[in-house]
């Protein structure tokens, strides 16, 4: 069942999709029963019964290993602990998805996750740093990427930046050692983390002054590797609660952003120019040489694109939400984005993300990472390759869309 734009909070047993639902499997029930090639109807009603009763089962126990793991983890164990308790989460995690096939409960529980880790490790690096620690400014972690989106798996790239308090010359070394100790103990968890947007790059720590100036200077002298750089900016999410540095962070980046329509340009073209997988003669693009020669590649052809248009959208109209989900409901409640289109954004996104976290599972019982984001179509079911021709032309109307918006607006 899909989180369509019919969802009215969050009471599930209020949302169209659920009646839906609930209408369609009495309705397969019924017909199942009616058919009489699974017994009596006594009996399917039975079998039908013990079936729901096993998956919220299931579901009630796989969600208590995630919440104990969780529990445990906030302890703060030693590194070599909190590694096995990062991978334990993402097996049971995983399997959760394997079972109820909910993207978003995926993610949901995935942030809560990295959210811990920020709040751990950062409480870990700044007593490595003895008395040291006394001289840091507020300081805030904030991710970018997928992890911005509230969208992160553990097999992409973590993206962090840091951002604090003004300090004096003198101090600067400490937040140098900080950040470097932050780095290593987000990949002693044994997640993967960007090796060029990390805090122990100097280019993605700094004052909120500092930052300003970036972006000051990003936006003016529009050049590629600057703008690339700002454009990251877009998408946010501070790992550090509360932490009103990390509020005045995002406020500070969207005002430059949404006040700069040559770098939103920008944006629409680099989001325009993303493949969205369809070849010209229907067919899915797939690659043509080196080890992935004839596999489908879902991040360049399906996810980046998608997450490209709805960032885009999201910033043109000026919507502070930060999932993509939240992103479409917040266009579509203030009539930035109709009924019919949202939920196609809604259902696209659900039906790209699920195919990611199938394929991503399958990498991990194989061992192949290097093929995580690859699809093989000759594995697909005819009903998923429908499903992903379908979600496919849907980006492309989704840019589409995305680039009339933007050019409406006018100078």
């Amino acid at each position: 069942m899909n989180f369509l734009a019919s969802a009215k909070g969050k009471n599930i047993t209020t949302w169209r999709a659920a009646e839906d639902f609930a209408v369609a499997y009495r309705q397969s029930v019924l017909d199942i029963a009616a058919s009489g090639r699974d017994g009596t109807a006594e009996s399917v009603y039975s079998a039908s019964m013990s079936a729901l009763e096993i998956s919220i089962e299931t579901h009630r126990t796989l969600i208590g290993q995630l919440d104990r793991i969780l529990e445990e983890g906030a302890t703060a164990p030693p590194a070599g602990r909190l590694k096995e308790l990062t991978t334990q989460y993402y097996e049971v995690l995983y399997r959760h998805m394997a079972t109820f096939h909910s993207a978003p409960a995926f993610y949901q529980k995935s942030m809560d996750f990295v959210e811990m880790l920020g709040s751990v490790i950062m409480a870990r690096s700044k007593d490595q740093l003895g008395l040291f620690a006394r001289h840091l400014p507020n300081v805030a972690l904030v991710a970018l990427g997928p992890a911005g989106r509230r969208e992160y798996s553990p097999w992409c790239p973590l993206q962090l930046l840091l951002v604090h308090g003004e300090v004096a010359a003198s101090q600067l070394q400490t937040i140098n050692l900080l950040c470097q100790t932050l780095h290593d103990e987000f990949e002693a968890t044994g997640l993967t983390i960007d090796q060029l947007v990390s805090p122990r790059n100097p280019e993605w720590r700094g004052s909120i002054t500092t930052w300003q100036q970036r972006c000051d200077n990003g936006v003016r002298l529009t050049s590629a590797d600057s703008l690339i750089h700002i454009l990251q900016l877009t998408d946010q999410y501070p790992l550090s609660p509360g932490a009103e540095i990390a509020v005045e962070f995002r406020e500070m980046t969207t005002t430059v952003l949404r006040g700069s329509r040559p770098t939103q340009a920008n944006l629409i073209v680099r989001m325009e120019s993303l493949s969205h997988g369809i070849g010209m003669m229907g067919g899915l693009k797939l690659e043509r040489s080196g080890t992935a020669r004839g596999l489908f590649n879902l991040l360049d052809h399906g996810l980046r694109p998608l997450s490209s248009a709805l960032s885009a959208l999201a910033l043109i109209k000026e919507s502070n939400a930060i999932s993509s989900y939240d992103r479409v409901l917040d266009l579509l409640k203030r009539r930035e984005l109709d009924v019919e289109l949202a939920e196609k954004i809604l259902e696209t996104w659900h039906t790209l993300h699920e195919l990611r976290l199938w394929r991503e599972q399958a990498a991990s019982a194989t061992q192949q990472s290097e093929f995580s984001s690859y699809l093989n179509p000759d594995d697909l079911t005819s009903e998923q390759r429908h499903s992903l021709k379908t979600a496919l032309t849907s980006v492309a109307a989704i840019q589409r869309h995305v680039g009339i918006v933007f050019s409406g607006l006018g100078e």
